[in-house]
């Protein structure tokens, strides 16, 4: 169906007039998704290779790395289907655990899959087949491809080898849903571009079905990687609900969204969102934001305070780490997290507001903690703190450079908490002495200033750096997000 202008604006209003100032879901009938229609790019893609941007990383061992292709494994009990292009959704209530459906290669309509139930340790596998798969859809249709309730199983663009991208999601109000208590998914390998509103969405947004509420539905084990998804209305990638605290209006009165627990962000390529490449909601426990690369997001936002790099919203915990954000016209990444939230190893370069900001709405944690970033060239300040529920701010051997305030560190009022040590604060990049920042090697030359200059942060869970090299490679830890070696 198609959202009328009017309406659009209206609920931008709404939004600018809420204290969280975030993009939400609209509301969307469910309906069969219209004929395939083609979309033409609103910007310019500018990576041939949206991976290959990605920095040469190691691994965190803490975490887990699927990068290598998925292998698709059968044998002769293994339940194998295949979705005609002609198939607009696909029921898999008498799949059994371990069933692979197949998707053909070819241009397509968009797809629904409900009801597709694996186990633990044998997912339901959806994977293209034979070469890449292009969901096309108009976007006015309500989403490219979708699931409903859905639990344990895995979407993988990596049917074909040699392909980075085995499915294409081009168009749709939302990309990518996986909504109605879908959970326990992981999503890889796709490309995801031209979206009414964002391009990943992954949450199910609470009604007067007490299903839908939290502590009777919480979304986990979610892992969402190596996508490239690129010219969205909204966000690049949008998990959980942004209203942890005070909840949403229903006709039954105040809703509480769900939990989301269990989840990784890693490794994605995000150009060109209408609103942040990255926004995290409702993310109790167990949250990690890493590695991604994100250029240019909040290009078209729906009402101001939208157009972040990275927003580890309300009701989220956990860490966000070794990401690049690149020419963001808001803040390069806020927190308003639950006050568990390490910060770290982040690049994040030619911000239209801050560098970092952060505030404390529903804060019940100890601590927000900024260690071991280089910020270049913000527009205001570099860090700048309103978090004045938080016991501390701990901000340390991060890298400030040339912000456009003049004020490196900024505790907005008396009552911010502040504990800064061996920040290295400059208004000249050179001095920093990076092999080629212009060229995008953020390594230090032997003669930098921020070698073997830094404080301890182990203790913290900073024991690697941005390239993944292990911290400290000297005498002693290197200030910003680089460690010599």
């Amino acid at each position: 169906m198609k959202v009328a202008k009017k309406m659009l604006n209206t609920f931008a209003a709404t939004l600018l007039a809420s204290s969280l100032m975030m993009c939400a879901k609209p509301t969307l009938k469910p309906e069969k998704p219209q004929s395939v229609v083609q979309q033409p790019s609103a910007k310019p893609d500018t990576s041939n290779n949206a991976i290959g941007t990605l920095p040469n990383v190691g691994t965190d061992p803490t975490l887990p790395d699927t990068s290598a292709p998925a292998r698709i494994i059968t044998n002769s009990v293994t339940t194998t289907i295949s979705v005609q292009p002609s198939q607009w959704y696909v029921d898999g209530s008498n799949l059994p655990a371990g069933a692979i459906i197949y998707i053909p290669a070819g241009t397509r309509g968009a797809l629904l899959l409900k009801n597709i139930k694996g186990a633990v340790l044998k997912p339901i596998i959806i994977v293209n087949k034979g070469g890449q798969v292009v969901f096309s859809a108009a976007k006015t249709a309500s989403y490219a491809l979708k699931t409903q309730n859905c639990k344990n199983f895995k979407l993988l663009g990596t049917g074909t080898a040699g392909i980075n991208f085995g499915f294409v999601v081009d168009g749709g109000n939302l990309g990518v849903s996986m909504d109605d208590l879908s959970t326990d998914f992981e999503i890889a390998n796709l490309e995801v571009k031209n979206s009414g509103f964002a391009g990943i969405m992954a949450k199910t947004d609470p009604t007067c079905d007490p299903a839908t509420q939290r502590g009777n539905f919480t979304m986990s084990n979610v892992i969402i990687h190596h996508n490239y998804i690129h010219n969205t209305g909204g966000e690049g990638v949008y998990v959980g609900n942004s209203f942890y605290k005070d909840g949403v209006s229903a006709a039954c009165g105040t809703v509480m969204p769900h939990d989301v627990k269990n989840l990784r962000i890693y490794k994605n390529v995000i150009n060109f969102s209408g609103c942040e490449g990255i926004q995290v909601g409702s993310a109790v426990a167990d949250c990690s934001v890493y590695y991604n690369t994100i250029f240019s997001p909040g290009a078209a936002p729906f009402a101001s305070g939208q157009n972040n790099g990275i927003q580890i919203g309300e009701g989220t915990g956990g860490r966000c780490f070794n990401n690049l954000v690149k020419n963001a016209p808001g803040n390069g990444i806020i927190v308003l997290g639950l006050g568990d939230n390490t910060i770290f190893n982040n690049y994040i370069i030619n911000a239209g507001e801050n560098g970092i900001f952060a505030d404390s709405r529903y804060t019940p944690g100890p601590y927000f903690r900024f260690i071991n970033n280089t910020i270049i060239a913000p527009a205001k300040d570099g860090i700048k703190l309103n978090s004045v529920i938080i016991p501390v701010n701990l901000v340390i051997n991060n890298v400030i450079i040339k912000p456009g305030t003049g004020v490196f560190i900024h505790p907005m009022n008396s009552s911010v908490k502040v504990t800064a040590l061996d920040n290295y604060m400059n208004n000249d990049i050179n001095a920093c002495k990076f092999i080629d920042f212009n060229g995008g090697n953020y390594h230090l030359q032997p003669t930098s200033p921020l070698i073997n200059t830094g404080t301890n942060a182990s203790s913290y869970g900073v024991t690697f750096d941005y390239y993944g090299i292990k911290r400290p490679a000297g005498a002693a830890f290197d200030i910003g997000a680089a460690e010599h070696q």
